[in-house]
């Protein structure tokens, strides 16, 4: 979380972390602050914080006597190294909330929540260790595994279920899971790397970056110096070159060890990203994803091109969209039906087809609109070409543009006439202290 990622960006130099208690090598430090919900004995003085995230699921033969079952529940999560201070939640289902069982438990654990489940919220939770007899009862096939995995959030069980009976015909069974959002396992970040410019990433994409494991970025698009924010000894691999089964495959290899995935991709991850698929991915995997945007290449041709793409009165839309080329188009967004809006149009990855664009744009603006042919715009090569729609496949051919051109067509571009109507005389009043 949050927290977590800013304590590790700000150690001190005598402060070293480890995830595991086994790595530590303890006659090297004075002092370890444990942060876990698990019991260890150390050689040296350990402070211990357990955090609360562990949630125990209770199914339990009706009108259970519950004598006794408090303690042995903390001592079978003493002999498998699981503290009770770390107890979140005491869970069952809806058929057994007057439980006597369910209060007594409470009452010795008064600082957890308790969640109470229709047996429909329930029905779809895969458990370990189904059982045919509890489904006839209940209606799932397994109360303690199920509750438990239902309070955390989809994490992983730390106890499956364990049967207990301390005085004949009083069986219950317990089963304890571990929050999801504290598990530390493998991540995938996607991250928007912006137009170019190593400047234009995001703070939290470079953050991002600097934290990765593995940067697997799109080497065609992706200036290699985004790459430079990658700390010593992270894995860097371009994409180019890679189907979509070597990148899941080299992806997943690093999240099954734990390990942290920068997928970074240019401009904003939303236009034209190709990201749709490997998220299909992801969730056919249960793998934990974000996405940091990124800066998008049409609004660094703006800055490049000195215009405000919405001039009041006169345009208001921005179109984003490409010519028809080997992808096929919706019939209803063809761009010379898209152009008769006379919107400010920003055109991907049509540099190649240039003479189909001119010709559909032309059915519908006219031949003077101002055009701007953007080429590796805030890169190190950027070059910008302007002129009139008329002329458009002629500048895009005559300087070879081809690759990460973006094509700019409408009025906005260059206009600088008329009053914003921010400025105007009744609108004085947002600007009044």
């Amino acid at each position: 979380d949050k927290g977590t990622e800013y304590l590790e960006r700000t150690l001190p130099a005598h402060v070293k972390v480890f995830y595991h208690f086994e790595d530590m090598p303890q006659s090297e430090f004075k002092l370890i602050i444990a942060v876990t919900p698990y019991i260890y004995s150390a050689e040296i003085p350990m402070l211990c914080f357990h955090p609360a995230v562990l949630h125990l699921g209770i199914g339990c033969r009706k009108q259970c006597d519950p004598s006794g079952i408090a303690d042995y529940i903390e001592a079978v999560m003493h002999r498998h190294g699981l503290c009770p201070f770390s107890l979140a939640s005491l869970n069952t289902i809806e058929l057994k909330k007057d439980e006597p069982l369910l209060e007594i438990l409470h009452r010795r654990w008064a600082d957890t929540e308790t969640h109470i489940y229709p047996a429909e919220e329930l029905k779809d939770i895969t458990v370990p260790h189904p059982s045919e007899k509890a489904f006839e009862v209940t209606g799932v096939y397994g109360v303690a595994e199920s509750t438990a995995l239902k309070s955390s959030g989809e994490g992983t069980l730390v106890l499956e279920k364990q049967k207990g009976m301390l005085t004949e015909g009083n069986h219950f069974t317990f089963a304890i899971a571990v929050s999801a959002t504290a598990m530390r396992g493998g991540h995938i970040e996607i991250v928007g790397a912006g137009p170019g410019d190593p400047e234009l990433i995001s703070v939290r994409g470079k953050r991002m970056l600097e934290k990765a494991d593995l940067v697997l970025y799109a080497g065609s698009l992706v200036p290699r110096e985004l790459t430079f924010y990658a700390k010593e000894g992270a894995t860097v691999r371009s994409s180019a070159g890679m189907d979509l089964e070597e990148q899941f495959a080299l992806m997943k290899e690093f999240y099954d060890k734990g390990l942290f995935i920068v997928r970074l991709h240019t401009g904003d991850p939303c236009i034209y990203g190709a990201i749709q698929e490997q998220m299909a991915f992801f969730d056919r995997y249960k793998m934990s994803y974000h996405i940091t945007p990124g800066i998008s290449s049409f609004q660094a041709a703006a800055a490049a091109l000195r215009s405000q793409f919405t001039i009041p009165e006169k345009v208001q839309s921005i179109i984003l969209t490409r010519g028809e080329g080997r992808t096929p188009m919706p019939e209803k967004e063809q761009l010379h039906k898209l152009a008769q809006s006379q919107s400010t149009m920003c055109i991907y990855l049509s540099a190649s087809i240039v003479e189909q664009v001119q010709e559909e744009l032309m059915q519908a603006y006219p031949p003077e609109t101002p055009v701007a042919a953007c080429y590796k715009l805030t890169w190190k090569e950027e070059k910008i070409y302007r002129g009139e729609l008329k002329d458009l496949a002629k500048i895009v051919r005559d300087n070879n543009l081809t690759l990460t051109t973006l094509l700019v067509v409408g009025e906005a571009i260059d206009n600088r006439k008329g009053l914003s109507r921010l400025y105007a005389h009744e609108f004085k009043h947002l600007f009044r202290k």
